[in-house]
């Protein structure tokens, strides 16, 4: 390849000695693997970066295809020059781990650290509820396990790490329902049960209620973009089926409600309120 063709448009520098189309950009997980193979061996990714790998639910302008940078951290001995799309961190003494794709990475951990010091108080506690969600296939860290280990650390922002761990919870399957949480809490609700099975007397099909009262029998869901899909719209009028044969009320809560909650947490306190009657 000569260095002309290199130069134009036809290819973009994402590290050093590394190009990529630009009508086809190569892949986060492409980029990072070359990255260590060749440009910066020895490296962990870490900060943004190891959080986009492990599946955080980051801001899209934070993300490799927004044009974020690769950041790794190096042995202060081995250190190098970065570049526009890489940025080295001198840490010689942050625990790794190597994912099952055997990339290697900074402790989640010190990963959450790292946003700690990027991301607002919720985002941030959305980021651990999503290293706790029971979905995860990979790398799992329960809450409680990112509360004791951030007792151990140091660093300008682990008061805020210490703060958010203490807000958030496992087994939550998304951000929308973080930001639902937070928002009962705040408005003044009882704390609500994540993710509980109900199942399906008729077929055994389970479900999974995103956040609950059951002493009440009520599920609140979020829908979101995807929930608007004909298959998935169906699962839901099936899943609120069997709730309501099981006495439950269903509450389901939008971006739109997020925006302008009045409605939503009034006819929360109606269903609350007509709880008692409905036991009966």
């Amino acid at each position: 390849m000569s260095e002309r063709r290199l130069a134009s448009n036809e290819f973009s520098r994402v590290l050093p000695g590394c190009h990529t189309l630009t009508s086809d950009p190569a892949p986060l997980l492409a980029v990072a693997r070359a990255a260590q193979t060749w440009v910066v061996p020895g490296a962990a990714l870490s900060h943004i970066s190891a959080a986009e790998v492990l599946g955080l639910p980051l801001p899209y302008r934070l993300t490799w295809a927004e044009g974020a940078p690769l950041h790794v951290d190096l042995d202060p001995s081995r250190r190098r020059s970065g570049g526009v799309r890489l940025v080295t961190h001198a840490r010689q003494s942050r625990r790794r781990i190597t994912l099952p794709n055997r990339l290697v990475i900074a402790d989640p951990v010190d990963v959450l650290l790292d946003l700690a010091g990027l991301l607002p108080h919720d985002d941030l506690v959305a980021c651990i509820d999503a290293l706790g969600s029971l979905r995860r296939r990979d790398i799992r860290v329960p809450v409680e396990s990112v509360r004791i280990a951030a007792q151990g650390r140091r660093g300008r922002y682990v008061r805020s790490l210490r703060r958010a761990a203490q807000e958030a919870r496992d087994a939550v399957d998304s951000p929308r329902e973080t930001s639902t949480r937070l928002l009962l809490l705040r408005r003044g609700f009882p704390e609500p049960e994540t993710n509980r099975p109900v199942a399906d007397p008729a077929t055994g099909v389970q479900y999974f209620l995103d956040l609950s009262y059951p002493h009440w029998r009520i599920a609140i869901e979020y829908d979101g973009k995807d929930h608007f899909d004909p298959v998935r719209a169906r699962r839901d009028r099936h899943k609120d089926e069997v709730l309501h044969d099981q006495g439950w009320s269903v509450l389901r809560i939008t971006s739109h409600d997020h925006r302008d909650p009045r409605n939503f947490l009034a006819r929360l306190r109606a269903k609350i309120h007509d709880a008692p009657r409905r036991a009966a």
